[in-house]
């Protein structure tokens, strides 16, 4: 598995629930569940070209936004509802905070550590937010 959030977000989902990834990117978070869990996994990605690699993953995404909501989503109908690294490109956090408490039993959030002292100390000589591997937009494009 690629990020260090993914180890913890996998310990919390139990086997063979019923998943879905909301900005799930290229899929490899619901592929390594799909795998080794044998979870049921959906996606919802903004990104054409990600939502394609995580079809070639072999997991079942969709492409949306979801600052647009989750009507199309009955109530409570996924046992956890992830959100890795996502919460801070949103536009209207408390509304896909309270949708992904709808449609979901469980509801698993990861956001990055801005306060790590790598992030903070090339904030200290640059005076810029640092852009990174995975942030590589400026601060007021995220």
């Amino acid at each position: 598995m690629g990020r260090s959030d993914y180890a913890i977000i996998s310990s919390l989902v139990e086997p063979g629930t019923k998943v879905l990834d909301l900005g799930c990117g290229d899929g490899e978070l619901l592929a390594w569940l799909v795998e080794n869990k044998g979870v049921e996994a959906r996606g919802i990605e903004i990104n054409r070209a990600r939502v394609q690699k995580a079809i070639a993953r072999g997991v079942t995404v969709f492409q949306g936004d979801i600052d647009e909501g989750l009507a199309d989503i009955p109530d409570q109908s996924f046992d956890y509802v992830i959100l890795s690294q996502t919460l801070q490109e949103t536009r209207h956090p408390l509304k896909v905070l309270q949708e992904m408490l709808r449609v979901g039993r469980h509801a698993i959030v990861t956001f990055p550590n801005f306060g790590h002292w790598s992030v903070r100390l090339s904030h200290l000589f640059s005076g810029r937010a640092p852009r990174t591997r995975l942030f590589p937009y400026e601060w007021y494009d995220s």
